[in-house]
């Protein structure tokens, strides 16, 4: 099947919620008027980290319900990037996926936090694989791309496409820059090509655009956002930081053809080791 894809490198005023939604829900409104049918936002894109605010933290499902509200009124499937919700069992990264109704087809809590998170953050436990009108999708958050481990639980559940919203820095590990400035993005690149081919998916990379300074803290974000599928490898890469939408058709039959050509999901399902 095919189908558009809008995948948004946003650029977070930090600390403004109001203010990035406005900006989101125009990039909602031209992605569907371009013909997206999907459109898919970074991680952490509404607030910026808020380790220090935790006023920002959303308590009532705001944030969710404000996107199943867009995804009605302009008829498009949204992943939401991720933001932190609140609940009686810990504070969580959680992004959804929303269908063109505004039903909630998905949601995920980050499971692999990344090291600062956790000192603040509570992991996730279970994978997230739904159905929606483009075959089985699933969901992960940015770290949780270098676990391969979550891609196989995926796999063998029938997913055909990942959503990924990230918000990965330049500076994320400054030992790697002693060996190479593009240690994050090269990271992130070799990443995204094996996981797509490795378990013959397309996996939709989002990451945020621009410069962070949350007090203390600064670092880049790498941009790289990409969509990356079996045999093509990346089938479109921003080689950039800054904020910019990209609208890519992809088609799932691509999956179907590689496990025709290679039998990994067949060969899953008799594995004696993970």
């Amino acid at each position: 099947m095919k189908f558009k894809i809008a995948v948004v490198q946003f650029d977070t005023t930090t600390h403004k919620p109001k203010e990035n939604l406005l900006k989101a829900e125009r990039f909602i409104d031209q992605a569907s008027k371009s013909g997206a049918d999907v459109v898919i936002f970074p991680e952490d894109f509404i607030t910026d980290p808020i380790w220090s605010r935790p006023d920002l933290i959303d308590n009532k499902f705001s944030y969710r319900d404000k996107f199943i509200k867009l995804a009605k009124k302009y008829s498009i499937d949204i992943v939401t990037g991720s933001f932190l919700e609140n609940d009686k069992t810990g504070l969580y990264n959680t992004s959804y996926y929303i269908d063109y109704r505004g039903k909630v087809k998905g949601k995920y809590r980050k499971v692999n936090l990344w090291l600062p998170e956790r000192s603040y953050i509570s992991p996730g436990n279970e994978i997230c694989v739904f159905n929606t009108r483009f075959g089985k999708a699933g969901i992960v958050i940015c770290w949780d791309l270098t676990f391969p481990e979550i891609f196989r639980k995926m796999v063998l559940c029938g997913v055909k496409i990942v959503y990924c919203p990230s918000w990965w820095g330049a500076k994320d590990t400054k030992v790697g820059l002693k060996y190479d400035q593009k240690a994050e993005s090269n990271m992130v690149k070799s990443l995204c090509q094996a996981r797509a081919m490795e378990n013959g998916i397309i996996l939709v990379y989002c990451n945020g655009a621009g410069e962070i300074n949350v007090g203390n803290y600064q670092n880049d974000l790498i941009g790289c956002s990409q969509i990356t599928a079996p045999f093509k490898g990346a089938q479109k890469v921003l080689n950039h930081n800054k904020e910019e939408m990209f609208i890519e058709e992809v088609d799932t039959n691509i999956v179907r053809d590689h496990e025709k050509g290679y039998r990994i999901r067949n060969d899953l399902k008799h594995r004696i080791l993970y």
